[in-house]
């Protein structure tokens, strides 16, 4: 073993970033080194996310649908 997974900074051949917790031995082969470890504290997940906003509840929700009889319906 070689020891905990650390997150690395890897450029695919297509030119998209990413960021992969690997091994120093898949690092190497992934042809990664010390440079491209990402420093603690650093990314997306560190800034919170904003909160969700409620959404506003449909105007006709008790009204039965058409043709089913009942309340409110249009018999």
């Amino acid at each position: 073993m070689s020891g905990p997974p650390r997150k690395y900074r890897y450029t695919s051949p297509g030119g998209s970033e990413s960021v992969l917790k690997l091994s120093t031995e898949d690092a190497e082969r992934h042809g990664l080194s010390d440079e491209d470890l990402v420093e603690s504290g650093s990314g997306a997940k560190a800034a919170s996310p904003e909160p969700n906003k409620a959404r506003a509840a449909a105007a006709n929700k008790a009204r039965a649908p058409r043709g089913k009889g009942g309340a409110g319906g249009g018999d």
